[in-house]
């Protein structure tokens, strides 16, 4: 018996696709599938009358399905008659038979009954209006537009486009059912088979993990880079200036933008290399090379980088060898009589055997060894603060110490200060007080000023310093300390020195300034040597170049003496100034000497003839 179709499906077999391309409104597209698929339906369930001898009349259920249909049709046809896009395809045979108004159920149900008659040509079942095969071309260009605008093809109708008579059938994704889970088999060696009792071989997963850095060095080695050859060798190029430096790995393949960490000395290693090369030649530097490396292995030095060093089997070290066993220990030689412990046995008086005069009361201790170990370094030197700094730090100390008073007084470890009441806060302070006997408050008030006063007093003479210590104080002030080593020396070269009162100035100055040295006086060069701290050198300095006025004393001296003879200006230079391990003089004294060789003399006699020497050939005008 041939499959029956009702007409509307058909239909909506040639219209969804067109219209899925022409309506894009949801709504639209919503009323046209109610129109092509659902009335249909309702149609097709009791209206329909087969070839079996059915009775053609509608039963009554059937008969309001259809006139429901026919109402819900008419609502719908006006709707889509704003659509202007549907008119052409109203043409149509069965276009036209579904979205006219006019339609009745009557008409459906003797259109299937008379398409149920006609036999099939095929086994494909045979689709009433549908056999023109311009319609099969117009249901192919529609699928192709749909498959175009990506519109979802609906698995259920698939089947029923493909069978179209004289088309090829198209695969269909039929929904396939769930697959069980496959059996496991196993054998009586619990080995696992499959249903014809093969055993069934699988590879087992490693439990091992693998490094990333062998996963990373297997890929390396699977793809090996082949860098390209260079059309022309730069050693080849006339042009090509080998001390640029240029690789030719790195012209082929950029290097990567890492880290590179330089060792300690590698530039100046280079440096000097490169120093070698343009001094000696490149021949003479490989020549200068070998000898270092010759002489540091020589030396014992190596050059090598410890971090680089191989991890290998270490050599064991040979140790010194113990001493043997003495027969006698060095402490107890010198109480034994004999020296050795043959004498000494248990059944004899140790007594008899010691020498007696060797034991006393006192425990001797052994002398301490310090460890050899290097001297600590010297402790950090305190940071010099400006005068500044010194007030600032002085102030936050000050306000530190006041605020921990106010915390001890808020926490009543000590007593709070009395307040100071004076003549001027009077009346702020006792308030009330002050108008009940004002005259002993005034009394008071005074009493307590003047003691105030006397305390302030008492403070400062306590603060004050004896004249022992006031002299102390000034000499530290003027002098530098005597404990400390450093001594300085300062030599000074005079023209003439004759003048009693320079020389006066001279000789009294420098022991004012506990200074030592000398002054030699002779003929044509006069030479002052003094030895002392460096505040005492710095005052003596002042005094020599600046305060006394050389050319003066002499012009006064010339002028009594009545002389036109022409001399140079007198002047006094330094000639030397440094540090000395220690003093050369005991103490300050004056030299008048006749011939520059007894000046000489007196320096040789205190180990600094050198002191003459430089005075002597030391030219100023230089």
């Amino acid at each position: 018996m041939a499959m029956i179709l009702p007409m509307p499906a058909a239909l909506q077999i040639l219209m969804v696709p067109l219209l899925n391309q022409l309506l894009w409104h949801r709504g639209l597209r919503l009323i046209l599938l109610w129109l092509l698929v659902i009335l249909p339906f309702l149609l097709s369930t009791d209206g329909t009358s087969s070839a079996a001898g059915k009775s053609g009349s509608l039963s009554l259920d059937a008969l309001a399905k259809a006139k429901k249909a026919l109402q819900m049709q008419k609502e719908l046809s006006e709707k889509l008659k704003k659509i202007a896009t549907l008119s052409k395809g109203s043409s149509s045979d069965g276009s036209g038979k579904v979205q006219g108004p006019a339609a009745t159920a009557s008409d459906a149900a003797a259109a299937a009954a008379a398409a149920s008659v006609q036999p099939p040509t095929s086994s494909v079942p045979a689709f009433p209006g549908l056999a023109n095969i311009t319609n099969i071309e117009a249901v192919k260009r529609a699928q192709e537009l749909a498959a175009k605008m990506g519109f979802r093809q609906d698995p259920e109708f698939a089947p029923i486009i493909n069978c179209f008579p004289g088309q090829p059938p198209v695969d269909a994704a039929v929904p396939q059912k769930p697959t069980k889970a496959p059996v496991l088999r196993v054998d009586a060696l619990g080995r696992e088979i499959d249903e014809h009792g093969n055993v069934v071989n699988r590879t087992k997963p490693s439990n091992l993990s693998t490094l990333k850095v062998n996963i990373n060095k297997q890929k390396k080695d699977a793809f090996q880079i082949l860098k390209p050859e260079l059309e022309v060798d730069p050693n080849v190029n006339p042009h090509f200036d080998p001390r640029m430096g240029i690789n030719k790995s790195k012209l082929l393949r950029p290097k990567r933008m890492t880290f590179q960490f330089v060792e300690e000395g590698k530039w100046s290693k280079e440096a000097e290399i490169l120093r070698v090369k343009s001094q000696f030649g490149e021949a003479g530097a490989k020549e200068r090379q070998a000898k270092q490396a010759q002489l540091a292995k020589a030396k014992g030095g190596t050059d090598i980088n410890p971090n680089l060093i191989e991890v290998a089997e270490r050599v064991i070290t040979k140790e010194k060898p113990k001493d043997p066993i003495p027969e006698i220990e060095w402490w107890d030689a010198p109480l034994l009589l004999t020296g050795s412990y043959a004498d000494i046995s248990d059944d004899v008086t140790i007594e008899d055997k010691l020498k007696r005069e060797k034991i006393t009361i006192y425990v001797e201790h052994p002398r301490p060894i310090e460890p050899p170990a290097e001297p600590a370094p010297p402790p950090p030197q305190p940071l010099k603060l400006t005068k500044k700094e010194q007030k600032k730090l002085r102030t936050q100390r000050r306000l530190a110490r006041e605020k921990d008073r106010q915390e001890m007084i808020r926490q009543g470890l000590i007593e709070p200060p009395k307040p100071k009441v004076k003549m001027s806060n009077l009346m702020k302070v006792l308030g009330s007080e002050a108008t009940q006997d004002p005259t002993r408050l005034e009394k008071e008030i005074r009493s307590a000023a003047a003691e105030r006063e006397q305390a302030h007093i008492d403070r400062n003479i306590a603060r004050k310093l004896t004249p022992a210590e006031r002299r102390e104080k000034k000499e530290r002030k003027l002098f530098d300390d005597p404990s400390s080593v450093e001594t300085i020396v300062s030599v000074y070269k005079i023209n003439d020195l004759s003048h009693p009162k320079t020389r006066f100035k001279v000789d009294v100055n420098a022991h004012e300034n506990r200074l030592t040295g000398c002054a030699v006086i002779c003929e044509g060069i006069n030479v002052v040597v003094v030895e002392g701290g460096s505040k005492s050198i710095k005052r003596y300095g002042k005094l020599m170049l600046r305060r006394i006025d050389w050319a003066k004393a002499v012009k006064e001296e010339d002028e009594d003496e009545d002389e036109t003879t022409d001399k140079p200006v007198n002047k006094c230079v330094l000639v030397w100034q440094g540090n000395v391990a220690r003093p050369s003089f005991n103490r300050f004294f004056v030299h008048e000497c006749m011939t520059e060789a007894a000046a000489k003399k007196v320096f040789a006699d205190a180990g600094v003839a050198h002191y003459w020497d430089l005075a002597v050939n030391f030219n100023d005008e230089i």
